[in-house]
């Protein structure tokens, strides 16, 4: 009785995810083809449309993804997923380093030149991805959800984009120290916050965590903190509109 309640209970999870999911992938599609409308000339809008087209591909992707699809398919769409996973790390340095000359810290060309470096480097993932050698193939009867292997080279992406991550975040931090008034500041932390979301939830941590007992993994998709995604991104465009 208790493990027909607890079938019961994931799958009513699995469902209220795949809404969910739906959601933030067509709200974060939406909002991209708003912040096409902005001057793609200035680079906090042009770097935030290109964070909101990872989004757009990454929770896409997951959504289609559904028991009437094949195998061969499901490999497809997590393989396709992982385009919007790879540029993520880029987009946010680019979009920290578009703040950071908001904010009255000009780069002498050093920053440039890095997040020039870290396209460059996503792009070589992306080899590594088309070439098979970023992921590994297809467990079908994965649990809680088929997913893709990990290789050596997951590893190092992960690093990569932690890294990368990290330092966005950093770069977050003296964009909002710079900021002289309190609604500068204010909206910074809006800014702040809905992007912490969409980085965090889009990784596919499933890539890791399967290798524990299928009881103690209580999300049914395939990463967490995909929830907050959806609400993260509009307090995040707000700040460029007003800019």
């Amino acid at each position: 009785m208790f493990n027909g309640w607890t079938a019961g209970l994931l799958a009513g999870l699995q469902n209220i995810n795949n809404i969910i999911t739906a959601g933030i992938a067509i709200t974060a599609f939406s909002l991209f083809l708003y912040a096409l409308s902005f001057n793609l000339r200035d680079r906090v809008a042009r770097s935030f449309a290109i964070i909101l087209l990872c989004v757009v591909v990454v929770f896409t992707t997951e959504a289609l993804q559904n028991k009437s699809v094949p195998d061969w398919g499901i490999e497809l769409l997590l393989r396709l997923q992982w385009i919007g996973i790879i540029f993520l790390p880029p987009a946010y340095l680019h979009l920290s380093d578009a703040l950071l000359v908001t904010a009255g810290r000009p780069s002498r060309g050093r920053r440039r030149m890095a997040v020039r470096l870290v396209y460059v480097l996503s792009a070589l993932f992306l080899a590594l991805l088309a070439s098979g050698s970023l992921v590994g193939g297809l467990i079908a009867d994965g649990k809680p959800a088929p997913h893709l292997q990990h290789t050596a080279w997951t590893q190092v992406f992960t690093f990569f984009y932690v890294a990368i991550i990290a330092w966005a975040g950093f770069n977050f931090i003296r964009a909002y120290q710079k900021m002289l008034t309190r609604s500068g500041q204010r909206r910074m932390l809006y800014l702040m916050a809905g992007a912490t979301a969409p980085a965090s939830g889009s990784y596919p941590y499933l890539l890791y965590v399967s290798s524990f007992p299928p009881q103690s993994t209580l999300q049914p998709s395939q990463r967490y903190g995909s929830a907050p995604s959806a609400g993260a991104v509009a307090p995040a465009i707000k700040y460029n509109i007003r800019r």
